[in-house]
């Protein structure tokens, strides 16, 4: 099985006030094409800085990042940016839409972006029709022309999936997606990823909700910035013994001290 991520002995550490940090302490983990991993653990235990530091938006101090066989640590901040253009999706759980453009302006922008770069063979034509396409698969597309005001959270984040997905990335990293939704929206946003996820994606997912966890294959729990274990859940089927997952999770959680 192909290895989309492979992180070894990963130390993050950040200076305040003259005093070290640190925040991640020789994390090693690696996830493979198709993988839908959950990270869990208490407030302040490393888990989006994790997130962060193996996605390239924050450096590393120490270890090694391998994305799709490149080192992080050996790319300048363009190619960095050009790897997490090409390659990488990103959602957030505060959505970060530009207020000045409608929905599917939002969607398309950082399509339009990638064309700028060298290697994208792409047209506008090409980035309009997936985004048309990817509105219709979550079932925004009457949202287009909305302003992002005059829809609903579950609407929104939604979009952020769609313009997550338009450069065709091999693998979503995810900060807390339903954190600010409703349970119905939030499970509306979990039956899509896990959607995408079965089409071939892979997703790391930073969460604190028992339930969303539950639906990814594989869950890691962290405390003072180390992976002190994992719980192995297997692929998820929408309505297949989910109560089931969700109790073994839960007494495992309490097991780790959660």
């Amino acid at each position: 099985m192909t290895s989309v991520l492979e992180v070894t002995n990963l130390c993050k550490t950040y200076i305040v006030n003259k005093s070290q940090n640190n925040v991640l302490r020789n994390v090693n983990l690696t996830l493979h094409e198709g993988d839908f991993v959950s990270v869990m653990g208490p407030s302040g235990s490393g888990k989006s800085t994790l997130l962060y530091t193996v996605s390239g938006m924050d450096r590393l101090t120490a270890g090694e990042v391998v994305f799709d066989q490149e080192s992080l640590s050996q790319l300048s901040e363009k190619g960095m940016a050009e790897l997490r253009m090409h390659k990488m999706g990103f959602i957030f759980q505060q959505m970060h839409m530009l207020g000045n453009l409608s929905v599917y302006d939002n969607i398309i922008l950082s399509g339009y972006e990638a064309l700028k770069r060298k290697g994208d063979s792409r047209s506008r034509s090409d980035v309009n029709q997936h985004a048309d396409k990817l509105m219709r698969k979550l079932g925004i597309i009457e949202t287009a022309d909305h302003d992002i005001t005059e829809v609903s959270g579950g609407q929104l984040q939604r979009a952020c999936i769609c313009r997550a997905l338009i450069n065709h990335p091999i693998m979503l990293f995810a900060d807390e997606p339903t954190g600010a939704l409703n349970s119905k929206a939030a499970k509306e946003v979990l039956t899509e990823l896990c959607r995408i996820n079965q089409e071939g994606t892979t997703i790391m997912m930073v969460t604190h909700d028992v339930k969303v966890a539950a639906q990814s294959d594989k869950v890691l729990y962290m405390v003072d910035g180390t992976i002190q274990g994992e719980h192995i859940l297997g692929k998820y089927a929408e309505g297949q013994g989910f109560k089931e997952r969700e109790q073994s999770l839960t007494k495992w959680l309490m097991e780790m001290g959660w």
